[in-house]
């Protein structure tokens, strides 16, 4: 029977003098620069202490000393995370990388389903490097008396499927931001897949949180923790039915281990993870094309409907992502090793679908019957089963950002404060065309340059605003505000998959108004009142 009442478990502590630290700001900028910064790119990052610590144990002795200090910390891993979440402004770093191990494997003998025990700085990567290849030994079992591991190496291939496109992602990262991507369509986001977290918390002391024990009632939780009852009043706003990774999750019987994952760090550093994994299918790559964008989302509504195909992921490519590429390919034949694109062709649907030689003409019957529906054919679309093959799928779907960051790059020469734009954006699914539609109408007035890709099978596009200028750049973050409040009108979130770091915060505010913030902000107090972990994150720190 689940409660909602939870109580923290004290850990050991180590002396704070064999811990691994860096002390000095100075030093830590001119030496460990890395730690200042993460994928956002934004600048401005310190810190006076960096530490390396290998076990809980010593992370709870890092946290009690820091508190004395009056040090705010800052927690990291991979830092791949785009919204700033772990650039610190001051106080310490915990950097997690030295715990990358995984604990071990289980089977969940009520649910009849796999699990990986990870510690949280191993990335997707490598998860899914142990799991397919099967690399466990007898000790990793959990529980250790029962062998799991020789079970587990007779069965078939096994991978963790959630797929933020950056795979050298930490596990712990992409639970703090509830990360998702292109395979949300079919798998969901990285909440669907944990069944396990321990978190350290402010006082030190540590959280075990098996899904489906704790649940909140009368719409709240109970956390003893440092001699007290903190209390966890659930916040009331309304979350999105469309994809998202905006702020805080809030539903009012909501499971506990739900309130950490999408909390960015601002209630604790992750030390485990419990992960489901799934059975591994070999797919085929596809890439449709049209020659314009009302047939191209037609396709799409009717492929993401099939009970046939179901398939992975529905990744859409604009007209101008679609003449980076076509442009790129006359400058070198080999770019991406694929066919050239038609010059009348205007939008690109790429997917997957699972692979069987059983169903392969069951299959492109479909796919052909969808495209003639949507006036295109199969004479208009690739498709690739071998492994070699697929990698090039894989390769054109990735060439539009890394040219798109190229000529970012570029005009950073001119203007060193230049950055692109790119929106996160998801609405729900009867918006689609009304949202695309906005889109284009917007920047085509304003006279924009951009780019449009992503997640269309979530309804979640990347709009990138490439500014030629400041004031293109000033311009496109007026309108990105408009875009922000319209996926709102339409149901959707300001954040689909990226989170709200240091740097959304207003976005936020858009989807949730000040009284909603207000409400995640009371959640932090509650459980962090002095504001020790992640400082930033979400919302603005309140100023004391």
């Amino acid at each position: 029977m689940s409660e909602n009442i939870i109580k923290a478990l004290e850990l050991e502590e180590i002396p704070f003098e064999e811990i691994r630290s860096i002390q000095g700001e100075i030093i830590i900028t001119d030496s460990y620069p890395s730690y200042l910064v993460d994928e956002s790119k934004i600048s401005g990052g310190k810190a006076e202490w960096l530490f390396f610590p290998n076990t809980e144990q010593e992370i709870s002795t890092i946290i009690k000393k820091m508190r004395e200090e009056k040090q705010k910390i800052t927690i990291s891993a991979a830092r791949t995370g785009i919204v700033g979440s772990a650039v610190p402004f001051g106080g310490a770093v915990i950097a997690l990388e030295k715990m990358d191990k995984i604990i071990g494997i289980g089977l969940d003998e009520d649910e009849k389903r796999w699990f990986v025990r990870v510690q949280p700085a191993i990335s997707l990567n490598e998860i899914n490097d142990f799991v397919k290849t099967k690399k466990f030994i007898v000790s990793q079992s959990i529980p250790k008396e029962e062998n799991y591991v020789q079970q587990f190496c007779e069965d078939c291939a096994y991978h963790y499927p959630v797929d933020p496109t950056e795979m050298t992602a930490s596990i712990g990262g992409t639970i703090g931001a509830n990360a998702s991507g292109a395979r949300t369509f079919k798998y969901g986001a990285t909440r669907d897949w944990i069944k396990r977290l321990r978190v350290i918390l402010a006082t030190g002391e540590v959280l075990e949180i098996p899904r489906g024990k704790y649940k909140a009632k009368d719409g709240r939780f109970i956390i003893q923790s440092g001699g007290k009852d903190h209390i966890i009043e659930i916040p009331n706003y309304e979350m999105p039915i469309a994809k998202n990774a905006a702020g805080l999750f809030a539903e009012p019987d909501m499971d506990l281990i739900d309130l950490f994952i999408g909390s960015e760090g601002i209630f604790g550093v992750i030390t485990e993870a419990d992960i489901w994994i799934k059975e591994y299918n070999p797919h085929m790559s596809n890439v449709a094309f049209f020659v314009n964008e009302k047939d191209a989302i037609n396709f799409v509504k009717k492929i993401r409907s099939s009970e046939k195909l179901k398939p992975d992921f529905i990744e859409y490519f604009d007209n101008n992502a679609l003449t980076l590429l076509r442009n790129k390919q006359k400058e070198d034949p080999k770019f991406v090793n694929m066919p050239p694109i038609r010059e009348d062709i205007k939008t690109a649907i790429s997917f997957d679908v699972f692979y069987s030689e059983e169903y392969l003409v069951d299959y492109f019957t479909e796919i052909e019957q969808i495209l003639k529906e949507s006036n295109s054919s199969l004479e208009d679309t690739w498709s690739a089963y071998e492994e070699r093959e697929i990698d090039r799928f894989k390769h054109f779907r990735h060439a539009v950002p890394e040219i798109v960051n190229n000529i970012i790059a570029d005009r950073k020469k001119q203007y060193p404060s230049i950055h692109k734009l790119g929106t996160d954006m998801s609405v729900e699914d009867q918006h689609l065309a009304d949202m695309m539609e906005f889109y284009h109408a917007t920047l085509t007035e304003a006279g924009l340059e951009y780019v449009v890709w992503g997640h269309i099978g979530d309804n979640h596009v990347h709009v990138n605003i490439l500014p030629r200028d400041m004031n293109d750049l000033e311009l496109g973050k007026q309108l990105y505000k408009k875009f922000a409040k319209k996926a709102v009108e339409f149901g959707g979130s300001v954040s689909a998959e990226h989170g709200i770091g240091k740097i959304k915060h207003e976005y936020l505010e858009i989807m949730y108004g000040v009284e909603g913030v207000n409400q995640m902000r009371a959640v932090k107090n509650s459980l962090d009142p002095d504001n020790v972990f992640n400082a930033g994150n979400i919302f603005v720190e309140e100023k004391s």
